[in-house]
C-alpha cells in the first residue's frame, strides 16, 4: 500500500497555506479536495476582506493569528504580485446607542495590537467619505482587500513546484487509526475507491471538518466540534454608483456576523452584505425576497442607495463551530493525542479571519508539527 508522510484533507485557503507553509520543510504531502479544483466552497464566497484583528477575543486564536496574517498576507501578495488593495475600513456608528460600542471596537483592538487605527468623527467621516453616513467610526488603515482566486493559485503553484501533489475529486470516506499511522480511503468522481497510508493528517475541510474528525473517530457530539451551517448572501450595487465610496464601510457588528457592510471589490464595482441565518442543508442560492432587508440596512450608512440598485449577487456559507449550544468564538485547531489520534491535526470552525490568518495559521499548524508529531 502507498504511503506518504503528511495528509493534508481541503484545499481552500487554510489548506493551501499550510501545504504552501510545510513545503519548504517537509517532503512527501498530498493535498485531498473533494471538489475538482480549490477554494470552491467557502474561501471563494466571501468579502475577500483582509481584515486587521478588531473583532476577536483578547489573547484567542482569531486575534492572534489575524494580526499576524495581517502583515504576512501583505506580504506575500508584494512577493508574488498577487492583486490587492490597502483601501482601509470604517466601522461606523448610525445611531448614538452605537457609540460606545465603536469605542469598545477601538479598546479591544488596541488590547489585540492591531495597529493604525483611529477614532473619527461625524466630520472626519465626510471628509473621508462624503456620500457616507455616520455619527462617529472607528478607522482601520490596515484593512484591505485581495483576490482570494489568485492567492490560492499562487500557493498552489508553489506547493506543487516544491513537491507537493494535489489530487482533486477526492473524497476521504474513511480513516482508520492502528496506533502508529491512518488509511485514508477516498473516492473518485467515478466512484472509484483508494486508499493509501499517513503518517501525518490535517483536516482543515471547512464546512466538513467535522465530518471528517467523526471519520477519525472523534464523537463530535460529545467534543463539542459540531458544525452548523450559516449562510450569508450578497446584493450588488448599480454600477452608476462605481467609485462612490474609497474604503469598505461596515456598521456595528452582530453575534452571529460582523453587518451588512458596503464591500469594495477591486475593479471598484460595490457589493452589500452578508447576511447571516442558519440552513440545513448547502446551497447557494440568494434569496431575491432579501433585497428589502439589504436596503433598508444598507441605507443606514449608504442614502445613495435606491432598492432598485440591489440586485443578488452570491453567497456564502460560514462553519459556525458550536461549544455547549453556543456560537464558538474562537478557532478550534488541536493536535488530537489527548483524544488517541497522535498525528491528527484538527482545524474545525475555521470562519472568518480564516483567510487573512491562513498564512498565520499554517505556521501555527507547522510548529505544532514540529512539537508533538514529530
Amino acid at each position: 500500500m502507498d504511503k506518504v508522510k503528511i495528509t493534508i484533507i481541503g484545499a481552500g485557503c487554510v489548506g493551501l497555506a499550510i501545504a504552501h507553509e510545510l513545503s519548504f520543510e517537509h517532503d512527501d504531502i498530498i493535498v485531498l479536495e473533494k471538489w475538482d479544483s480549490f477554494g470552491r466552497d467557502t474561501s471563494s464566497r466571501n468579502s475577500e476582506v483582509i481584515h486587521a484583528g478588531i473583532y476577536y477575543n483578547f489573547n484567542s486564536l482569531k486575534a492572534k493569528l489575524c494580526v499576524e496574517g495581517n502583515k504576512l498576507i501583505y506580504e506575500m501578495c508584494k512577493k508574488k504580485n498577487i492583486p490587492y488593495k490597502n483601501c482601509g475600513k470604517i466601522i461606523l456608528a448610525t445611531e448614538l446607542s452605537e457609540t460606545d460600542n465603536v469605542e469598545e471596537l477601538f479598546k479591544n483592538a488596541k488590547k489585540n495590537n492591531c495597529s493604525g487605527l483611529e477614532l473619527i468623527s461625524s466630520k472626519k467621516i465626510n471628509e473621508m467619505e462624503p456620500e457616507i453616513k455616520g455619527i462617529s467610526g472607528l478607522f482601520s488603515k490596515t484593512t484591505g482587500i485581495i483576490d482570494t482566486h489568485k492567492f490560492m493559485k499562487a500557493m498552489e503553484i508553489e506547493s506543487e513546484q516544491n513537491g507537493v501533489t494535489f489530487s482533486y475529486s477526492s473524497e476521504v470516506v474513511n480513516i482508520d487509526h492502528n496506533g502508529e499511522e491512518y488509511e485514508i480511503l477516498i473516492k473518485d468522481s467515478d466512484g472509484k475507491k483508494f486508499s493509501f497510508l499517513t503518517e501525518i493528517v490535517i483536516n482543515c475541510a471547512g464546512l466538513y471538518a467535522d465530518k471528517i474528525a467523526s471519520l477519525a473517530g472523534i464523537d463530535i457530539i460529545k467534543e463539542d466540534l459540531r458544525i452548523d451551517y450559516y449562510k450569508g448572501e450578497y446584493f450588488s450595487i448599480s454600477n452608476r454608483h462605481k467609485g462612490k465610496i474609497k474604503r469598505l464601510i461596515y456598521p456595528v457588528p452582530t453575534p452571529l456576523s460582523l453587518g451588512l457592510h458596503a464591500v469594495i471589490m477591486l475593479d471598484g464595482s460595490l457589493k452589500v452584505g452578508p447576511n447571516a441565518f442558519q440552513i440545513d442543508t448547502i446551497n447557494y442560492d440568494v434569496d431575491e425576497t432579501h433585497r428589502n432587508e439589504f436596503f433598508n440596512e444598507s441605507t443606514k450608512y449608504m442614502p445613495f442607495i435606491e432598492e432598485a440598485d440591489l440586485q443578488p449577487d452570491m453567497s456564502g456559507i460560514r462553519p459556525k463551530l458550536f461549544y455547549k449550544n453556543t456560537p464558538y468564538q474562537d478557532f478550534y485547531i488541536s493536535h488530537e493525542k489527548t483524544k488517541g489520534l497522535k498525528g491528527f491535526i484538527n482545524l474545525i470552525g475555521i470562519e472568518s479571519p480564516g483567510l487573512t490568518a491562513s498564512p498565520a495559521i499554517a505556521k501555527y499548524v507547522k510548529q505544532t508539527i514540529k512539537d508533538e508529531c514529530l
